[in-house]
């Protein structure tokens, strides 16, 4: 189920429950099934779903469900005209009867109001609003007449001219006769003249009552089994959207009420439901026969059409086919078929052919031409189709417009104009057609197109879609005013007329003008020698943009000119003087002329080297163009001439000797300047500098000397902006520290305005980098390491620059310990033995400079996972104790932890990177002769039979007689004294009474059952060196038989060692060593160490 939409209040925005299983259509429920619905135009429950649930359904069950639409403007109003609410009829007020305005509602049958069996008020946003009620199913009902199946009833209709006949048949097979009325109606089948609020658009909304003659009610019926009929005629224009929209509703009532009362439905139908009876055209079309998309008078047109019988029955009942010529409301007839009989799906085919002579061809016109079936069916509206066949008119131009502001066109340039043109038809297009455009002086009558370029394909799109024909006069064309005429071919080659604009655009005259060094073809300063008639070409030294040089007329008052040789197009001037400077440098000379091409004149000055006789010469040298940061070499001897005094040239050999140098190079800022011979090598300063530099040269031979200039451009490359990283190189941060950058403060550009830099500043890690202001970024990073910056510079020129730089960013920096291979920081200590206090002392290595240390000891125990003594040094190179709280010192299973953090100078912290671990051991014993005593503790750490020397003689107890008289010793046989028997015979008496007491306890022991441990330290074991050294080297004697006693069937448990284990055993985790070292421990603590 899907949720409720109430009818009265607009709907709030509803939330699409889960999607559910797909439901199958609505079951049917075996018969036809009538419903009224009541909505508005804007009612949001109405268009978002009960209209389209209707639609639904009825596409679902077309031949079951019937419903009509009535929609008022406004569920708030809904007893209106619009809605159906007229006499006779008032169907409004009878289906809502109780006056309140609501929508949507529908009724089913002739369902009252207050009856939610047959009635549905509001909608449902499952789609699946009125399936229930057409199904008869869940508690809802279709209210239909249980006799339903045994009416039967159709309603047609059919166009003739702007009217439409409907007819409606209705019977009865139920047996005898049943009075009926007959409710029935003209609606629109999609709802155009009544549009709901969001632009969609109902079903069968109402438009019309079809009711008796007199207007008094729906026509009555008496059924039986041979059909009924009955017909209307109403005019097509009922509906909006012509026959093909028009759609006839009826129903069987066995009686009829505006009021409260109701009646039994006892069938319905609408027109969509007719058993179809149908032929239709199928196609028609109208062609030129020689395949053109348009026609031109003359050209024959083919008329083609095809119907097909689309309903659902055999069509026999003839007919005609006929095609006509349509002009304006007459039809000429251009021919005439029969119709066939037509099985269901079959076609017929028929075609004629128009002569188009004597057709007036009209721009953007077209031929009608009408098909046209006159056959007995159900549905007239396909039976009439029109074809069109477009007229292919004569293309008109359209005036072409300068391609800019300006209609003038200087001396060797050119103007575009746009061109367009009207195709008059829906033929051709621009790019169909082909544009024309010729020029003539405005004073002449021929007209030429050679002047005139137009590309094949066009410009621009849409409506800006065009030629452009550029115009570019010859040189030789007299300057003034031009006129223009463009006409157009289209596809058929119909010429348009031409179109003639006067004084389309203006040739300028071009001045005669004397070159300078700026100017492209200009040849340099020529040379002259002093008092000597020389003869100079003007080429490279006048010029005129549309004049040649020998066509003009060059004059001069200056006493250094001769005369002008236009054929030869040469000069004659004579100097008498050498014009030099202070520093008695040669200067160039000028001759003001005045040119003249015939129509207009202009001044000018040439300027000639002047020199002596006899004096080396230079041809011009022409300039030299680079670009920034480029170099050029050029060999200067080609450039040279040299006579001696007599006028006659000198030799290639004294040639290249002339020496050549520098006089000046200005300015002395952009190019560095070298002279390798007679090889002058040139290169910019660096790659930023640009413009145009002099360079004063003199050549001297043994008596004399001449300068001559060379022009060098250096010509401007637009540089990307640049940013200086220097500074940022070394950059460390914290984590989370912050850092603004300001880019200005880092960027320059050589070509533009540092202002104009546009900066763009990113990270690799997002959102590290955030723009505060124009160029100005904070950057925090919160993850350490480093951390790339990326910086885009660019100018308003578009170059752009890339940077990168890497900040370092650093939470705690890591101090490593030197456990052999180097490190940071060492430890050194005296010992980590049990039952010590060890002496540490934690040196650093490296070159920083801290401002706080902290040293951290601890000692934790692994045995029982908890530590328990802990102490700090505030600085490195001390020495510290680790004492541990228990006052034995360390135990068994301690381990010492040493740890360090600092901070230096610039706040940077510090910190070891992992603990250095100490594990306390058992201290190392050396026994080198094995005999049991440590060597410190071993007079005889060499001898294993040795280890007390008492009286310090050298002589081991064991081998000494007399241990403890350092006078005396035992010897190879017998005894040093007298007196050495009576000693030997009181110790035999007092071995042989220790020996019997061991024997009497060792009886005993064995009696009870359980041997008992034996401190041999009370005791003289036979293995014990001292006691036989004492006893005189009595081991024999304790070497006697003893009697053994007899076996032990079972070996007594071990004896255990430490307090008694608890109740429950062992602690979890615990072995019998650790239990026999710290058990008492974990007992005195409460089961807590």
């Amino acid at each position: 189920m899907g949720s409720f939409v109430d009818p009265l209040s607009e709907p709030e925005d509803l939330t699409p429950l889960a999607e559910e299983p797909t439901v199958l259509d609505a079951p049917s429920p075996g018969h036809v099934v009538l419903a009224e619905y009541i909505g508005g135009q804007n009612c949001p429950p109405c268009y978002g779903y009960a209209s389209p649930d209707l639609k639904s359904l009825k596409n679902a069950n077309s031949d079951e469900f019937v419903y009509i639409s009535y929609l008022p403007a406004s569920y708030g109003n809904i007893y209106t005209a619009q809605a159906g609410n007229v006499a006779p009829m008032n169907r409004i007020s009878h289906l809502s009867s109780d006056g309140a305005n609501s929508a949507p509602q529908a009724y089913f049958g002739d369902c009252a109001k207050s009856n939610s069996a047959c009635m549905m008020s509001g909608a449902q946003t499952n789609g699946k609003t009125y399936d229930d009620f057409f199904s008869g199913v869940s508690g809802k009902s279709n209210n239909m007449d249980s006799t339903v199946n045994s009416y039967s009833m159709v309603i047609s209709q059919t166009q003739s001219g702007t009217d439409a006949t409907i007819t409606v048949e209705a019977s009865y097979s139920g047996g005898g006769t049943s009075d009926v009325r007959v409710i029935a109606a003209v609606t629109e089948d999609t709802c155009n003249s009544y549009p709901y609020a969001d632009g969609s658009k109902a079903g069968h909304c109402w438009k019309k009552w079809l009711v008796d003659s007199t207007n008094s009610g729906p026509i009555s019926m008496t059924l039986s089994s041979t059909p009924t009929s009955y017909s209307w005629t109403v005019p097509v224009s009922t509906v909006n959207g012509g026959m093909s929209n028009m759609l006839s509703v009826a129903w069987l009532q066995d009686d009829w009420s505006t009021g409260t009362a109701r009646h039994n439905v006892l069938s319905a139908t609408d027109s969509s439901m007719l058993p179809p009876i149908d032929v239709a055209i199928d196609s028609f079309t109208a062609e030129s026969s020689d395949g053109y998309s348009g026609i031109i008078a003359g050209d024959q047109v083919d008329l083609t059409l095809s119907i097909k019988n689309i309903g659902a029955d055999v069509y026999a009942d003839g007919g005609t086919i006929e095609v006509f010529k349509v002009d304006g409301l007459t039809e000429t007839s251009l021919g005439s078929t029969s119709v066939n009989t037509l099985a269901v799906g079959a076609t017929q085919s028929y075609s004629t052919t128009w002569d188009s002579t004597g057709e007036t061809i009209e721009n953007n016109g077209d031929s009608r031409f009408r098909a046209r079936i006159t056959v007995v069916d159900s549905i007239g509206s396909n039976n009439v189709v029109d074809s069109t066949v477009n007229h292919d008119a004569t293309p008109t131009s359209v005036r072409p417009v300068p391609d800019g502001s300006s209609t003038t066109i200087p001396r060797g340039g050119s103007l575009g104009f746009d061109m367009t043109a009207l195709p008059n038809d829906s033929v051709d297009t621009l790019e169909t057609m082909t544009p024309e455009l010729e020029v003539k002086h405005s004073t002449d009558n021929s007209w030429d197109s050679s002047w005139v370029t137009i590309p094949v394909n066009t410009v621009g799109e849409g409506t800006n879609e065009r030629y452009v024909a550029t115009v570019v006069p010859p040189v030789s064309a007299g300057s003034g005013d031009y006129d223009i005429r463009s006409r157009w071919t289209d596809s058929r080659g119909q010429i348009s007329d031409w179109l003639e604009t006067n004084d389309a655009f203006e040739l300028l005259n071009g001045l005669p003008t004397v070159l300078s060094s700026t100017d492209q073809g200009y040849s340099g300063v020529p040379t002259v020698k002093v008092d000597t008639l020389e003869t100079v070409s003007m080429v490279g030294l006048i010029a005129d943009a549309e004049t040649p040089l020998n066509q003009l007329t060059v004059t001069s008052n200056s006493p250094n000119f001769v005369s002008w040789d236009a054929s030869a197009m040469t000069m004659d001037v004579q100097f008498s003087n050498v014009d030099r400077d202070a520093q008695g440098n040669i200067r160039n000379q000028g001759i003001q002329v005045t040119m003249s091409d015939g129509e207009d004149q202009n001044d000018g000055t040439v300027f000639f080297s002047v020199i002596p006789n006899g004096a080396p010469s230079w041809s011009p040298i022409p300039t030299q163009t680079i670009s920034e940061g480029g170099s050029v070499a050029v060999a200067l001897t080609q450039y040279l001439s040299d006579t001696d005094n007599n006028g006659a040239d000198v030799s290639e050999s004294e040639l290249a000797s002339l020496d050549i140098h520098i006089v000046s190079i200005t300015p002395e800022n952009i190019v560095d300047v070298a002279l390798t011979g007679q090889t002058i090598n040139i290169d910019t300063l660096d790659d930023d500098v640009t413009g145009t530099i002099e360079i004063v040269l003199r050549s001297s031979d043994e008596s004399q000397s001449t300068d001559s200039t060379l022009t060098v451009i250096v010509q401007n490359i637009n540089d990307a902006p640049r940013f200086d990283m220097s500074a940022l190189e070394s950059l460390r941060l914290k984590v989370g520290e912050s850092f603004t950058l300001d880019t200005s403060l880092y960027s320059s550009d050589v070509d533009d305005d540092d202002s104009n830099i546009f900066a763009q500043v990113t990270s690799s890690e997002p959102g590290a980098v955030t723009p505060i202001a124009i160029g100005v970024y904070t950057m925090t990073w919160q993850t350490e390491g480093p951390q790339l910056v990326q910086v885009s510079l660019s100018d308003p020129n578009g170059a752009v620059g890339q940077f990168s730089f890497t900040v370092n960013v650093i939470g705690d920096i890591l101090l490593t310990w030197d456990e052999g291979n180097g490190g940071d920081m060492s430890l050194t200590y005296d010992t980590v033995d049990f039952e010590t206090s060890p002496k540490m002392t934690v040196s650093y290595m490296g070159a920083e400079t801290f401002s706080n240390t902290e040293v951290t000891w601890q000692i934790c125990n692994t045995i029982t996972g908890t530590c328990h003594s802990l102490g700090t040094v505030e600085e490195f190179g001390v020495q510290f104790d680790v004492v541990s709280v228990y006052p034995e010192g360390l135990r068994m299973g301690d381990e010492i932890k040493v740890d360090v953090i600092a901070t230096d100078t610039s706040d940077f912290d510090y910190k070891s990177v992992k603990s250095f671990s100490l594990m306390a051991s058992e201290p190392v014993i050396i026994d080198s002769d094995g005999d049991g005593v440590a060597d410190s503790e071993d007079a005889f750490p060499e001898d294993p039979n040795e280890t007390l020397d008492t009286d310090g003689d050298g002589v081991g107890d064991n081998a000494d007689a007399f241990p403890e008289d350092a006078s005396k010793s035992e010897v190879a046989s017998g005894f040093s004294s007298s007196g050495d028997s009576l000693i030997m015979i009181l110790g035999v008496i007092g071995l042989f009474l220790v020996a019997a007491v061991g024997l009497g306890l060792l009886f005993v022991a064995r009696k009870n059952g359980a041997p008992e441990a034996v401190d041999w330290s009370k005791t003289v074991p036979a293995a014990d060196h001292s006691a036989n050294s004492m006893y005189g080297g009595a081991e024999h004697l304790f070497q006697q038989p003893v009697i053994q006693a007899p076996p032990v069937q079972q070996q007594a448990p071990p004896v255990q060692q430490g307090p008694p284990l608890p109740v429950g055993g062992l602690p979890p985790g615990w072995t019998m060593e650790q239990w026999a070292y710290y058990g008492q421990q974990y007992l005195d603590n409460g089961g807590k160490l």
